[in-house]
């Protein structure tokens, strides 16, 4: 008899007496328990945080080594600072803040197409870290079609394969449909055609089409039977109860079993919360005082059902003096029966858990169900093995744990049934708690704290509350666990490009850094001084920087998928971005580039006197030869997996018309007047082009052949 905050009044008029406002009501403790979850930061951000204070410990280093060997080499200061401040840049990827968001945003766009919407940015690469999903099971492992398939009473289990044989045959049967009918918030409307709609909570909607389907005229029968209160669901109770009454003389379906005038109460929901209250039980027409002897049978029924796989609901009665709502219409009840609703599993999300399984994902079961129904749809799909007897642990049994129980209980339990969802919330702080990196599902109201706790919280955008999705980092527009599994994937590939530019950016920064550092040494063995000290000018640095971190390494952005990706654990998310090899990769590419600019520069040094101009001769060389060494390793850096001749030159078309479009920059910046004497360049004959180039291929050729030894090494490692 309470109306909470927030809820919309659809038609009538009402006098109410207020009782709680602001923060005290239902909503604002629910909005309390969400502020009560502090933000985390995504593994990305941790990541990236630690790389950004690494690189600029770095560029300070280096521009104050820069400035202390200028002045030996009598640079002036105004040279000096502006080569320094040029080094620090070099070191910093300038791109990465674009990049990150590039390719977060196109990762998003990518799990839309999948039915995944993403409300927060930072999310998606989360996904690729996710260790553990924690799924409901209606609608989102199951198909969310309820079929009424079995009724169990008067001792007898009947099989409603054909409803239209109910009401002669099995008139307990008839009952039981009817008080389904009547304690029943869904609606049905059937055509002149025939055709039947449904609007409503599933499980309802589908005691309405069994009722329709055994010859009951639902819309007749409440005309005639109206609704006089009720006691609507909650997921404590787990049983929702509505009263009726006086019983007309023409008494409709299966109440004619009951006798005329009668006010009457019916109760359905789950059977061991309904039969703690049952006092009598329908036998053969008539009630008869429940024995503990019927008491074992209904609950072994109960048990044999749900092993099954079907989600059983007790039908219950009771004759009451009123027609007020009040407590005691839930008490001294009759069972009319047990009613076995199956709710197929999806399909695709046996493939989407074997995924999870290969691509080492804990996936948990957490439903309102009951525990041997949620674990025998866990072992068709997969969640559980054949052999596997751990025993589900359920919402009762999670409230008289404390913190040490329960993380031992999700170490070792896939599946959690009966659970409400304050449950969800401590299950979520316990496996964080582990280290987990936790994506939970939820569509309720009460799941908007356990969303918000979980590293990704998941809501469903078909059957979700606004709270829900509000509190949510993904909604799922199709409610379906394999776009889960989808936005993991996408995750992954996220990381993976990140990685990638970060990889390629400061190789390439390494090699800068190098040919700034060592260029005078190099001088100091040429010449035996230190004069022509300055390897690069800034503005060909910042150039550089333009055209490698930023237009190349924009493109990486949108490198598809590997073939493995949901074949690998998932990233440790305390790992750094330099493990795997990453960071070894990333330092001899960039000496590579380093030593490859030096020895060319070496090579034409002095150069400059006989082609004229005041730019010197071997800046135009060590500027080109960088340039085209980094387009080569852009296209090196596609994939760690597959050699080149076997990727899809159509699977990144933006990075090979950025690849073509920085070649042709290059050429223009060479051989163009007012651009060359802008960045202090002088043009560069056919053969030493042809040579920069060639070393831009040796570069590749290296990558391919170090990626051929290490998947030569994981073929060996597997066998």
């Amino acid at each position: 008899n309470l109306g909470f905050s927030g809820t919309q009044v659809t038609f009538g008029r009402g006098l109410g007496v207020v009782v709680a406002t602001g923060m005290a009501t239902e909503i604002g403790q629910i909005a309390e328990l969400i502020q009560s979850v502090e933000p985390a930061a995504t593994p990305l951000q941790l990541r990236l945080d630690r790389v950004g204070k690494q690189l600029a410990a770095g560029g300070v280093i280096v521009a104050l080594i820069l400035v202390v060997i200028g002045r030996l080499g009598g640079e002036s200061w105004g040279d000096l600072v502006l080569t320094a401040i040029s080094a620090a840049v070099a070191v910093i990827p300038e791109g990465l803040p674009a990049v990150v968001t590039l390719t977060l945003a196109i990762g998003s766009q990518r799990m839309l197409k999948r039915h995944a919407l993403v409300r927060r940015l930072p999310a998606v690469e989360t996904l690729g870290s996710v260790t553990v999903i924690c799924s409901d099971k209606t609608g989102t492992l199951t198909q969310n079609r309820m079929t009424v398939t079995v009724f169990e009473g008067s001792g007898q289990r009947h099989i409603l394969d054909d409803l239209d044989a109910i009401p002669d045959q099995h008139p307990t049967a008839l009952l039981a449909l009817t008080a389904g009918a009547l304690c029943n918030d869904a609606d049905i409307q059937v055509t002149e055609d025939g055709d039947v709609t449904t609007i409503g909570d599933p499980t309802e909607t589908a005691l309405l089409i069994a009722a329709h389907k055994a010859g009951i005229d639902v819309a007749s029968l409440r005309i005639h039977t109206p609704r006089a209160g009720e006691r609507p669901f909650d997921s404590e109770r787990k049983r929702m109860s509505t009263v009726h009454g006086p019983l007309p003389s023409e008494r409709r379906a299966g109440l004619a079993l009951i006798e005329e005038g009668a006010t009457v109460a019916f109760v359905k929901g789950a059977i061991d919360g309904l039969l703690p209250l049952t006092t009598h039980v329908w036998l053969h027409g008539k009630a008869e005082p429940i024995t503990p002897e019927e008491r074992d049978r209904i609950n072994a029924a109960n048990d044999n059902l749900a092993a099954d796989g079907v989600r059983v609901l007790g039908v219950a009665y009771r004759v009451i003096d009123t027609d007020g709502i009040h407590d005691e219409i839930e008490d001294r009840l009759t069972l009319i029966g047990l009613l076995g609703i199956i709710d197929p599993p999806r399909p695709e999300a046996r493939t989407a858990i074997a995924t999870c399984n290969d691509a080492g994902i804990r996936v948990l079961m957490i439903t309102g169900d009951h525990p041997l129904t949620a674990r025998a749809i866990a072992r068709e799909l997969g969640i559980v093995g054949a052999d596997d007897h751990t025993p589900s642990v359920t919402g009762r049994e999670i409230e008289v744990m404390d913190d040490d129980q329960l993380m031992l209980a999700v170490k070792t339990t896939s599946v959690f049934a009966r659970v409400s969802p304050e449950h969800k919330l401590r299950i979520v702080r316990a496996l964080r708690a582990q280290g987990e990196v936790v994506a939970m599902t939820g569509d309720g109201v009460n799941d908007a704290p356990a969303l918000r706790q979980a590293d990704i919280g998941v809501a469903m955008g078909i059957t979700g509350t606004d709270v829900s999705k509000e509190a949510a980092d993904i909604v799922l527009r199709d409610d379906n666990f394999a776009t889960i599994v989808s936005s993991v994937e996408e995750g992954r590939v996220i990381y993976d490009n990140l990685r990638r530019f970060v990889n390629y950016s400061l190789g390439g920064n390494i090699g800068k850094v190098l040919v700034l550092l060592l260029w005078p040494l190099v001088m100091l063995i040429i010449t035996g001084a230190t004069k022509d000290a300055i390897a690069l000018m800034p503005l060909q640095l910042l150039w550089l920087n333009l055209m490698t971190d930023g237009l190349l390494g924009l493109a990486m952005g949108t490198e598809q998928a590997e073939p493995d990706v949901m074949m690998r654990k998932p990233v440790d998310p305390g790992s750094s971005i330099w493990s795997d090899g990453w960071g070894t990769r990333t330092i001899w590419v960039g000496v590579a580039i380093g030593v490859g600019a030096l020895l060319l520069g070496a090579g034409y040094h002095g150069v400059g006197t006989t082609r004229g101009g005041d730019a010197p001769y071997f800046q135009s060389v060590i500027f080109t030869a960088i340039a085209f060494m980094q387009i080569f390793q852009a296209i090196g850096n596609r994939s760690t997996r597959l050699p080149l001749h076997r990727l899809d030159w159509k699977g990144n078309p933006t990075l090979l018309l950025a690849a073509g479009f920085v070649f042709l920059a290059q050429i223009a910046v060479l051989y163009t007047p007012f651009l060359r004497d802008a960045f202090h360049l002088q043009p560069l004959s056919a053969l030493t082009l042809l040579l920069c180039i060639g070393v831009g291929v040796l570069l590749l050729v290296a990558i391919e052949t170090v990626e051929w030894r290490q998947r030569v090494h994981r073929e060996a490692v597997k066998v």
